[in-house]
This record gives structure tokens, sequence and C-alpha cells, in this order.
């Protein structure tokens, strides 16, 4: 039988299988009862998850990001889409497991929308020298791919940054903002959230650890937490209030944002089932949870089990919640920050500063502008050996090191010129004897010498025998040590 054959009889297998029961049940009457028959008409006509969830998606993605306004997260779009598939499907429940990783990743892989959806990240990856990390969730990596770029800039803008660099929170951010789910970050930094009311926005997977308990009370200011109408949600805000066993600093000043009762009014609460050894209402209690929002969170006990109702943040829509956002910022007085009259007349002072750095930049920028750059024929053999010579650079600290060391003996040879008599320059290739009187600045010294000079004064050998050795000054000796400490500070390596 060819494989066409074979398919279609096997759909044909298929779709009389429930007939072919039927007639069985029927006994030898062999007819069928005309209530069992329109049952099985009316399950024929029935359509299914998936067909309602396509037909369905494109409206609740336009719902969830407020018309494409802002990023949608993948919940939020399951949010929106339940209540049409339940109804039109006729089901009970719908998994948001397999409505967000399988039904709503097929619909975009299969329509190629272009939606702005948010996925959490399952993961990192870091770059090795920048430790540039990005999570491995949608946007993140879009927005890391597009920002590749290959071509090297030669003449780089030398811009000193107009902001202040921060060294304490006072100086940045007047509060943190905490929520308990990851997937508002691109919602957050759409509506630019963090820069209009100048707060750090931090969030964790699951109950804070010791570290995040330390970081939030050490940083001295207010917490504002954003967190699920559930369980969970409280016994958050009661540890991050309290700290954990291993929370070493002071406890947070924190102040719940909800959600709470008030705040759940027309968004879909969904059932839950605790299966637990001791009643939840207790830890609810302890949580801050009132008396009204235990009744709503448990209200039906078993054996050893109790159900309840819980609201997720992801209820909301972008927008909504947005809005809803804002209005509790802004009534728990949240602003703008503004530091003391003393670090403003500081920073007015900087800013003076950088803008005459810039001005005379900029014109060294222009007398550069024509200037042709020799490249040393060597140069990869140079980088080459540098790299393994020390394995931890990348390739372009090393162009830089070669650069620079070329640079330092330019500049000496620019200084020996300036104050040379007119007599030829010597080259020293071998050990000098210790007649002083030919001790001068005229000497040029090969840039392996050098490196030889600088080991062997930094391993304790007196300056004067190492000047006598190349025919120079000790201060020259000196001067060479101190060049090539000087280098090594700027590039944060060796000498």
């Amino acid at each position: 039988m060819s494989g066409m054959a074979e398919a279609l009889s096997s759909a044909v297998r298929s779709v009389a299988k429930d007939w072919k029961k039927a007639k069985i049940a029927a006994g030898r009457s062999e007819r069928v009862s005309h209530y069992r028959l329109a049952s099985m008409r009316s399950y024929s006509n029935r359509v299914t998850i998936r067909e309602v969830a396509f037909e369905v998606m494109e409206a609740a993605y336009q719902k969830a990001s407020g018309d494409g306004r802002y990023p949608a997260n993948a919940r939020q779009i399951y949010y929106a889409a339940r209540p049409a598939i339940l109804a039109k499907a006729d089901a009970d429940s719908l998994d948001s497991q397999y409505f967000t990783q399988t039904l709503l990743k097929e619909y975009m892989e299969r329509r190629r929308p272009g939606w702005d959806v948010v996925f959490d990240a399952r993961g990192h990856f870091t770059e090795p020298h920048t430790e540039e990390t990005i999570g491995l969730g949608g946007i993140e990596v879009r927005n890391y791919i597009a920002g590749f770029n290959q071509v090297i800039e030669e003449k780089p803008e030398l811009d000193i940054s107009r902001r202040v660099e921060a060294t304490s929170p006072g100086l940045r951010y007047g509060g943190v903002l905490f929520i308990e789910k990851e997937g508002f970050d691109p919602i957050l930094k759409a509506a630019k959230i963090a820069e209009r009311f100048d707060l750090a926005i931090t969030s964790t997977k699951g109950m804070p650890v010791s570290a995040a308990c330390d970081l939030l009370g050490g940083l001295a200011r207010t917490v504002y937490v954003l967190h699920d109408f559930d369980k969970a949600g409280f016994s958050m805000v009661r540890a991050l209030r309290r700290g954990t066993r291993g929370s070493r600093g002071h406890a947070a000043n924190v102040v719940d944002l909800g959600l709470r009762l008030a705040d759940i009014e027309g968004l879909e609460r969904e059932p839950v089932t605790y299966s637990q050894e001791v009643d939840p209402t207790c830890n609810l209690r302890e949580s801050g949870a009132t008396q009204e929002e235990i009744d709503v969170l448990v209200h039906d006990a078993g054996c050893k089990t109790w159900d309840g109702e819980r609201v997720e943040l992801n209820a909301m829509m972008s927008d909504e919640f947005l809005a809803w956002l804002e209005e509790k910022l802004v009534a728990h007085g949240v602003a703008k920050l503004q530091p003391a009259d003393d670090v403003l007349a500081a920073a007015y002072r900087r800013a003076r500063y950088v803008m005459e750095v810039e001005t005379r930049l900029q014109a060294l920028r222009e007398e550069l502008e024509g200037n042709t750059i020799e490249v040393p024929g060597d140069l990869a053999d140079s980088v080459r050996a540098l790299l393994v010579e020390h394995p931890t650079l990348s390739w372009d600290e090393a162009v830089y090191r070669i650069a620079d060391d070329q640079q330092g003996d330019e500049d000496e040879e620019d200084e020996e010129a300036e104050g040379a008599k007119p007599t030829a320059k010597r080259d020293i290739g071998m050990v000098r004897t210790n007649d002083t009187s030919i001790f001068d600045q005229r000497v040029t010294i090969p840039k392996a010498a050098k490196r030889i000079i600088v080991a062997r004064v930094e391993a304790g050998e007196a300056v004067a025998q190492v000047a006598a050795d190349y025919g120079v000054t000790r201060q020259r000796i000196e001067q060479i040590v101190k060049q090539a400490k000087a280098r090594a500070k700027k590039l944060g390596g060796e000498a």
C-alpha cells in the first residue's frame, strides 16, 4: 500500500471509530439511538482549542500590547485570549504552558506577525573581555544581534560623559521598584518608568534570596514592591521586610504597591489549590493579608487541601498595567531625584570643566583629521607574540599595547632630538664601559633593550650598573622605568 493510501485509510478509521463503537453498543437491533447520533454529530462540529487560539490570537495580542504601543509578555496574551478560547472551545481550562510555549510560538512561527512578544529569558550569554551579558530571551537576543557591527571606527569620538559617575544611590535614584515578574522589564523600559521616576528596577525568580535582601537593605532607599495577588506574593513582601535567615544587613523599608484586594476588581481570577500540612491562612495572616483578602485566596478546605483564587499581574494588559502603576507611584509621592545644594554645585563645576575639555578635544580632532598613520609591517606577528605572552589579553588590547609602545618610542626620540647637540646618535647594541664622559641622552636604546632594562631594575639590580652597561645616565634609566610603569598603569597590565 502506498503512503497516500495508508494515510487515507488511517484517516477513515479515525473518523469512523466512534460510529463503530456506537453500532456495537446498539446490539442486535443494529440501530443507533437518536440521542447518541445527535451527540456524535454535535461532537464532530466542536472546534479544538488550537483552532480557537489561532482565531483569537491577533485580537489577544492587540489587547495585551495596547494596540501594539508596548511590548506584551506571553502570559499577558494568554490572559487576554483565555476567556474567548474557553467559551468557543467549550473547555473547562486552558494550560498556560501549553498556550505560551506551544500555541503562541507555533502561531508566530507560521504567521510571522512581527509582534513584540516577551518570553522569559532562559539563561544568559556573556562576552569575553567586555563582560557584556544578555538574557536568552527574544527581545534581548534580537537587540543584541541588531547591534552587530564589524566596522572599526578608526577616529572615534572621545567624548567625556556628561552624566556624573554615581558612586552612591543618592546620586542616581531615589527608590527601588521591585517586581515579582521579570517579563515586565521591556514594558517598563518602553514607558521609561525608571527615568521618569528615578527608580532602580529589580526582579527575582521566586522568593528573594539573602543577597537581594542585603542589597535592598544596604541601599537605604524605599523599596516599592509589585506582586501577584496570591500566597507567594504576600510571602515575598514579608521576606523583603524581615529579611531571610541568611540576611546580614538591615531590612529594607518596603512599600507594598499591590496587588491587593482593591486592585483586582475586574481582573480575571484563576483557581488555586494548596496541598500542604498547615492551613495557608496562617501564613497569609502573618504576611499582612487582611481577612477579606484571605477569604478570596482561601475559601474551601478539604483533607490537607485548600482551594481558593489568585490574580496575576499579567492579568492586566500593558497599557492598563502602566496606568495603574503610575497612579500608585504618584499616590506614594515618588518623584524625580534632586540631591543637596553642594552636590549640585560640584556637578555644575564638573559640567563647565567637561565643556572646556570637549572644546579643546574638538580643536585637536580638527588638527589630526588629515594625519595618516603608518601601520607596522610586522603588526600581525607582534599581536600573535603578545597574545602568547599574555593569553588573557584580547586582540584589540594587544594592538593598543603595541601602538602605545611605538608612541612611547617616538615621543622619546622627539625629546632626544630636541635636546641633542649636533652630533650623530649612536645605537647601543653591546655592553658599555664605565666611561662616564659618553653617558648622555644622544644614545638611542632599542625597544627590546628597554624591556630588559625595566626587568633588571624591577629585579633589584642597581640603576647605576644598568646605566653603565648601556652607556647612558642614571637619570635616563630612571626615565625609561618611569615611562614603562606609567604605560602599564594606563593599560591595566604589566610593563
